[in-house]
């Protein structure tokens, strides 16, 4: 019998990401009645930790972040409670693990894709693929058991940057394709990540933005036209101008609030105005849904000590992360 100590464990690492426009465009058929759509995001170097043996009885899963864990002598028929999303995946994949363990960095609501993310970990995992085109093949699937999980339609954005690592840009059409930006410098320099203490949860608001779509509001569909245009000017500012991307940020920012009121809260907003006071603020947009999680904020240059100071004494922390190339990897 396989003992805890004569396990042969693997470890595996897989980055969360941040999204700096276009986001629900990646709905289907939302860019196929709009023609198409772009969505550009990045890994970020929050890392979700893997570890797993697939030799062995039983199954044994552990979530550390979430405090819960389950142990089995054969594979559930059923999700168990909690880790339904861990159990989906793993059931759809080609093996499953005898034992895992999963730690996330950064608390679920965060806006990062921590789920998509995970669920691109897991799968890679089990089929024993890292990071790189093989692994992108899978995000339909992927997308189609999220569906599953959430009963309502889901896009493709989030699993990319996990898949392939780096920033990117995404085209939406009959065939999904994708390609690589290379940040400025500068922007690097510029860009904060930091959580606003409120959790959010983008599937219900990108539902609501998706039925109103559907059902021809007007002024959704406007708001997501902007955001089309914002995220085609994206793809270049990122690699060639910091100053355009915090102004597109905004004005992303400024149309999600159009789809949502509830997208922007009194705690973004007294980020930015301190900010323009104090003269370090740039732009700044709620990643994934919004409603809560955490920001991309663009500052000044030469701005970043005062801001960070300034998220410090709000109570609001700056996560110590970058833009990385590497997507799930094994350890």
């Amino acid at each position: 019998m396989v003992t805890d100590r004569d396990r042969k464990l693997e470890q595996w690492r897989v980055p969360v990401r941040i999204d700096f426009a276009g986001g629900t465009l990646d709905l289907w058929p939302i860019y196929a009645l709009m023609g198409g759509g772009c969505t550009v995001n990045a890994a970020l170097n929050l890392w979700i930790e893997l570890q797993a043996s697939f030799d062995g009885d039983g199954h044994q899963i552990e979530s550390a972040d979430l405090a819960l864990s389950f142990a089995e002598t054969e594979w559930p028929r059923v999700a168990p409670q909690g880790l339904s999303w861990v159990w989906r995946i793993l059931d759809a994949a080609p093996r499953r693990p005898a034992y895992l363990s999963i730690n996330s960095p950064v608390p679920k609501g965060s806006g990062l894709g921590i789920s998509s993310c995970l669920g691109v970990g897991l799968l890679g995992m089990a089929m024993g693929l890292e990071a790189g085109e093989k692994l992108a093949t899978q995000i339909p699937m992927l997308r189609d058991l999220e569906a599953q999980e959430l009963q309502t339609p889901t896009g493709w954005q989030d699993y990319y940057p996990a898949a392939l690592g780096g920033c990117l840009a995404l085209h939406w059409g009959p065939k999904p394709n994708w390609e690589r930006l290379v940040p400025h410098p500068e922007l690097l320099d510029d860009l904060l990540v930091f959580y606003t203490g409120q959790p959010h949860h983008s599937g219900l608001t990108n539902w609501e933005a998706y039925k109103r779509f559907i059902e021809g509001d007007a002024t959704t569909r406007e708001a997501l036209k902007d955001i089309a245009l914002i995220a085609e000017a994206m793809t270049l500012a990122v690699p060639a101008d910091p100053t355009a991307v915090g102004e597109l940020l905004e004005r992303e920012g400024a149309a999600r609030v159009r789809l949502s009121p509830h997208v922007e809260t009194d705690t973004m907003r007294t980020v930015r105005e301190r900010g323009k006071r104090e003269g370090w603020f740039l732009g700044m947009k709620p990643c994934g849904a919004g409603g809560g999680g955490c920001c991309i904020l663009v500052v000044k240059k030469g701005g970043r000590e005062a801001a960070q100071s300034a998220l410090q004494s709000m109570a609001l922390p700056v996560l110590q992360a970058d833009i990385t190339e590497r997507g799930l990897h094994h350890l």
